[in-house]
């Protein structure tokens, strides 16, 4: 399981549906242009806290040839400013500041626990969302403005229906557990 729905054709949220449009792109976190392949190497390295593929392998071709393909007819959309796809997570209108993660223990405990576990370790239906075994510091999900946003449109799965101040609670309480740091140079071959 991963942050992106249906093998990335659910239009709800971290589609890949019309994302290889946007790229090559700038990165604002790398301070560079990147390709997609670079896009999707970096999500090993930060959302699945695993070790980057090398730039060419075969993981990598087919991985960046499915997004290429479910963008298929869609028309070059580059974002100056970073990289984003026609159907990109938008921000939350609330401050993160409002955020209360008592309040986000027990929304988790009733709506989320049954897929992600009571100790947020995952399960078949669901990935793990904090513990050794979950994204690591250097994933967007790390921070609570985008892990809410990721929600809001995402969760639950089958009849989306939180609010912005639900999304933005959880996310408070989700990250406020451990998780790995990330240092980049333990991600790369």
């Amino acid at each position: 399981s991963s942050c992106h729905l249906k093998a990335g054709t659910d239009p709800r949220a971290a589609t890949f549906l019309g994302i290889a449009t946007a790229y090559p792109a700038w990165s604002p976190r790398e301070k560079r242009v990147i390709t997609l392949e670079d896009r999707v190497l970096n999500c090993f390295m930060r959302s699945q806290n695993g070790m980057r593929p090398p730039l060419g392998s075969k993981v990598s071709t087919a991985i960046t040839a499915y997004i290429t393909w479910l963008s298929s007819g869609n028309t070059i959309r580059m974002n100056h400013e970073k990289p984003l796809g026609p159907n990109h997570v938008r921000p939350l209108k609330l401050r993160t500041e409002l955020a209360n993660a008592k309040r986000g223990a027990t929304l988790f405990s009733n709506q989320c626990a049954d897929c992600h576990g009571s100790e947020g370790t995952g399960g078949e239906a669901g990935p793990p969302v904090w513990g050794e075994n979950s994204y690591n510091t250097g994933a967007g999900m790390s921070r609570n403005d985008k892990l809410a946003a990721w929600l809001k449109v995402a969760m639950p799965p089958d009849e989306t229906n939180l609010s912005e101040q639900d999304a933005l609670d959880i996310a408070a309480y989700v990250n406020s557990h451990d998780r790995p740091e990330f240092v980049l140079e333990e991600h790369l071959p």
